[in-house]
Parts: C-alpha cells; sequence; structure tokens
C-alpha cells in the first residue's frame, strides 16, 4: 500500500554518535523507496532541546501536516532524532494513533508504537537511545511557558486548551498590547524617526522593554544583515525562519503589512548610505 510520508530530520549538536541530517534523508528516502512509499514532505530542525519541542519550526510544520490529515506516515531516523523524552513521545504518538498516523524509525526500520515507548525510554536508564544522548524522566514543570524558547516581542504562546479539551503547548500567537506597540515603532521610523528617538519616546510613554528591559536603539535598529532587532524580523510580515530551509509563511502572525516594511526597508537602506558628500 502506498502511504503519504513526512520526514522529520533534526540536526544533532555532533555527529559522533548521530548521524547528519543529509545522512538522515539519505536513509529514509531509501527506506520510503524501499517501502513503495510516496515522500510528501521533509521538515528539519536544529538540535536545541526538547523543553522547546513544538516551539521549533520544523515541528510546527510537522503539527500542521497532521492536523490537516494527509499523511499516512512521520518517519524519522532514530526515535531520539524526534523526540528524546519519554512525555513528548507519548503525548506525540496518542495525537498521531487518534488520526491513524503511523511513526516509523528508518533506523533500525520499525514501526514504533505507544506501548513500546517504556522500552524504548526506562528499560534500562543507563543506556542511550538512538546511540546518542542519556534520557532521563522530563519533569511535569517543563511544559510551563516560562521554559520555552523566549519569543520575539509582541508574541506570547497559547494558553493550556483546545475547545474539545486537548492540550496545547508552544503554539506562538500575538500579543495584542506589545503588537500595537511593534506597528507603532515601524511607523514612526518610516516617517523618520531614529530608533534611538523612538526608544526615548516609548521610555516617557512608560511602555515596557522586551523581556521588561528599558528601552535602547540598539533594541529596535538590531543588525539587518543578521536579521536582528525590531526592524529586522520578518516574523512581523508574517514570515518564519525555518533552519535549513527558506521563510515559511506564518499569516497569523504578521503584525506589520508589506507596504509598510517597504518604506522601512527603503529608509534603512537610505540612512545606509551616511550623510551626503561622506565616502
Amino acid at each position: 500500500m502506498t502511504k503519504n510520508t513526512l520526514i522529520y530530520l533534526r540536526d544533532p549538536r555532533s555527529t559522533t554518535y548521530t548521524a547528519c541530517a543529509e545522512s538522515q534523508l539519505h536513509y529514509a528516502k531509501a527506506f520510503i523507496k524501499q517501502n513503495g512509499w510516496r515522500l510528501e514532505q521533509i521538515c528539519r530542525d536544529q538540535d536545541v532541546g526538547e523543553v522547546v519541542f513544538t516551539a521549533q519550526p520544523g515541528v510546527q510544520a510537522l503539527l500542521a501536516e497532521v492536523e490537516v490529515g494527509s499523511l499516512d506516515v512521520i518517519l524519522c531516523h532514530t526515535l531520539d532524532r524526534l523526540c528524546s523524552r519519554f512525555a513528548v513521545a507519548e503525548r506525540l504518538l496518542h495525537d498521531l494513533d487518534e488520526r491513524g498516523i503511523e511513526l516509523w524509525a528508518a533506523d533500525p526500520g520499525i514501526r514504533i508504537k505507544t506501548r513500546d515507548l517504556i522500552d524504548y525510554y526506562y528499560n534500562d536508564p543507563a543506556k542511550p537511545v538512538g546511540g546518542g544522548c542519556h534520557i532521563a524522566p522530563m519533569p511535569d514543570d517543563l511544559y510551563e511557558i516560562e521554559h520555552l524558547v523566549p519569543l520575539p516581542y509582541g508574541y506570547r504562546y497559547t494558553g493550556a486548551y483546545n475547545a474539545d479539551g486537548t492540550y496545547i503547548f508552544g503554539f506562538k500567537v500575538l500579543d495584542q498590547e506589545p503588537a500595537e506597540v511593534v506597528l507603532w515603532i515601524f511607523q514612526m521610523y518610516a516617517d523618520g524617526l531614529s530608533p534611538a528617538k523612538i526608544a526615548a519616546i516609548l521610555t516617557d510613554e512608560g511602555v515596557p522593554g522586551p523581556g521588561g528591559r528599558k528601552w535602547r536603539g540598539d533594541l529596535i535598529r538590531g543588525d539587518r544583515i543578521r536579521r536582528t532587532g525590531i526592524l529586522n524580523d520578518e516574523i512581523y510580515i508574517g514570515r518564519s525562519w525555518v533552519p535549513g530551509r527558506i521563510f515559511a509563511n506564518a499569516p497569523a502572525l504578521q503584525i506589520v503589512s508589506m507596504d509598510l516594511w517597504i518604506r522601512v526597508k527603503r529608509r534603512q537602506d537610505f540612512a545606509a548610505r551616511g550623510p551626503v558628500g561622506s565616502p
């Protein structure tokens, strides 16, 4: 039977014990061909830790496909490349089982089922899963919002539950008041105010800065090439960077219109030229 398959890759911090993403992809494609399945999509993340599992763009793309319901199989290289903690794997497999989606590991070429997870994670606490990292039980409080990866200014993590009672963790949404500040910053800059002047205005108005910090011009200006600073973060136009891929569209997260974004970029270009007559 032909099955629609999504490959999930996670770049390791070290390739001493774990295959690099390119190797993971090579073996996954060979496994798909061997089974006569169809490759539908590839999702990829950096290895940034399970605490931020659903905050990672590759995982978010995977979960979005799960919601669409077009998949039959999710394929990873080894289980630890997808979920290196029992609690995360158990929750994910529960959601996949409800939708009739299978989870497979190309190495050693087996289907992973919920009833088998205890053997993967707790059979021998000293034994590494997938040959790479030693696994410890995940404390429940690591699902609390304060333990997730910090979000750009203007966003927050969603609450706890769907209308049907299903728990959701790690998804970002607009934070209304800071989002309005972001839009104000873009408008002020496009109208000719410098980042330092904008920071002074926000401070005078008593607007809390990102993470409670004091407003400074460099927080707003940042570095255009490195995409740092509020004026350079493309999440504000609904584009989310996925490691190893291009920007992924996230329209629900857009704060700044494309017209305003372009005005800001043009002013940055003008400012980069320096004063008239400078070398």
